[in-house]
């Protein structure tokens, strides 16, 4: 991936196309499949920068995985308790879910591990897992409650009892999998509903647990046994070529095979009340997920004002969000987006400054951003090293009325690593340098 983009316009498309795997879900299958007694065999997995990190991790966990050419792995699980003491420290890269999540798991071993990242990984706040592990028995060393993570044997293995009032699956995840370690059963409720993967993932391995509105219950210690998975095609990154569509005169797409878990779809729902044309296609179910093919038409979109509970929803689509309201008739005000200041970059941040750059009339308080539509203009943007805040800036380079330069985009790969192919798959005019 360059670490520079340009792109110059697009000509109107009419194309199908194909987004990678589920990030979310890749992360997670790979983990469960880890703890499960048997061959699991996952196909169509994410192989981007962060999920080849999870690998490599459980590899030297000492989980035995092989990969293969048609985009498939196998893992060899040998159950909860088969994990050993890694001879390195772990490193997470720019992930903040492999760092989460799998900190559920190493939290409740009888080995010490060290898990870290990368500079930006290491500015994020784990106070949010610290807390709550350490009240099931974790004995976890930090410094100011940031990566490295130094986790030793624990001091007990007391059941979860948790109200997380932060919107975050992360954290809910993490917590359901330390749990897995538990005896007893362990309860957590969320104070809003978020993406539910693990949970499905877990039931679909036919583990007992119990999900009754935002109440999670599940008793630990119960044997994982491995099942093949199909991974659906990730929302997030089709999300991009949603609002591409929606902005390019003239233009339709049909994107395939995409995971539409109720609680990862709010950019949908929001688009439509803002005009977008969008359906689904070949609704069905796979490996406990819903998956369908989205079919989108440009549209005239007009402003949105949103706030509240769908904010999880869309968390992490909310920069090309603010790329569609940029373009949008009116002004859109966005509430309720702190968690946004604690991303790969603060995307609040990000964003205002690089819509700015491109002419947009923007403004920002800590939770909350708004945005006048107008006219995109050309520049040169930063991504400060956020994939999601680079590929949101490329998709307005679409129909900007200049050339758009975006600085430091290798961290595409960390989510979509063809991003590139796609954009020219739908005649965008893009050059690496």
């Amino acid at each position: 991936m360059a670490s520079n983009l340009v792109i110059n316009g697009s000509e109107k498309f009419n194309a199908e196309i194909i987004v990678p795997g589920d990030k979310s879900i890749t992360h997670r299958a790979l983990m469960i499949g880890a703890l499960s007694n048997g061959i699991c065999k996952i196909s169509n997995y994410l192989q981007s920068d962060d999920c080849i990190n999870t690998i490599t991790v459980l590899k030297k966990l000492g989980v035995s995985i092989n990969t293969y050419e048609d985009n498939s792995l196998t893992i060899n699980g040998k159950g909860l308790k088969s994990l050993k003491k890694p001879k390195n420290n772990l490193d997470a890269g720019n992930s903040g879910t492999l760092i989460r999540l799998l900190s559920g798991i190493l939290s409740m071993q009888d080995f010490t591990s060290t898990i870290t990242g990368d500079l930006s990984l290491q500015s994020r706040p784990m106070s949010r897992i610290i807390e709550p592990l350490i009240k099931m028995g974790a004995v976890i060393q930090s410094s100011k409650n940031k990566p490295p993570l130094e986790f030793s044997k624990p001091l007990a293995r007391d059941c979860c009892n948790e109200k997380i009032q932060i919107a975050s699956a992360q954290v809910k995840s993490c917590l359901i999998l330390a749990s897995l370690f538990v005896d007893g059963e362990s309860i957590i409720i969320e104070n809003t509903k978020t993406r539910d993967h693990t949970e499905r993932l877990l039931q679909y391995f036919d583990y007992d647990i119990k999900i009754d509105d935002n109440i999670i219950k599940l008793h630990g210690n119960q044997s994982l046994f491995a099942k093949d998975v199909v991974v659906p095609n990730d929302f997030s990154s089709a999300s991009f070529f949603i609002v591409a569509t929606l902005l390019k005169k003239d233009s339709q797409v049909l994107i395939k095979d995409v995971c539409i878990n109720k609680y990862r779809i709010g950019l949908i729902n929001i688009l439509k009340k803002m005009g977008g044309k969008i359906e689904f296609q070949n609704l069905r179910t796979n490996c406990n997920e819903d998956i369908a093919d989205i079919s989108v038409s440009y549209s005239e979109l007009h402003s949105i004002d949103i706030s509240g509970q769908i904010i999880s929803s869309l968390i992490d689509e909310l920069p090309i969000l603010f790329i569609a309201c940029a373009c949008a008739s009116g002004k859109s005000v966005i509430s309720d987006i702190k968690e946004l200041r604690y991303k790969e970059s603060d995307r609040i941040q990000s964003m205002e400054k690089g819509l700015r750059e491109l002419g947009v009339d923007v403004s920002s308080t800590a939770s909350s951003i708004s945005i006048i539509g107008g006219n995109i203009n050309g520049g040169i943007v930063d991504s400060f090293d956020d994939h999601r805040v680079a590929m949101s800036f490329a998709i307005s380079g679409i129909i900007s009325s200049k050339p758009i330069t975006i600085l430091k985009t290798n961290n595409i790969a960390t989510s979509f690593p063809n991003f590139i192919d796609t954009l020219r798959k739908i005649n965008v005019e893009v050059y690496e340098i």
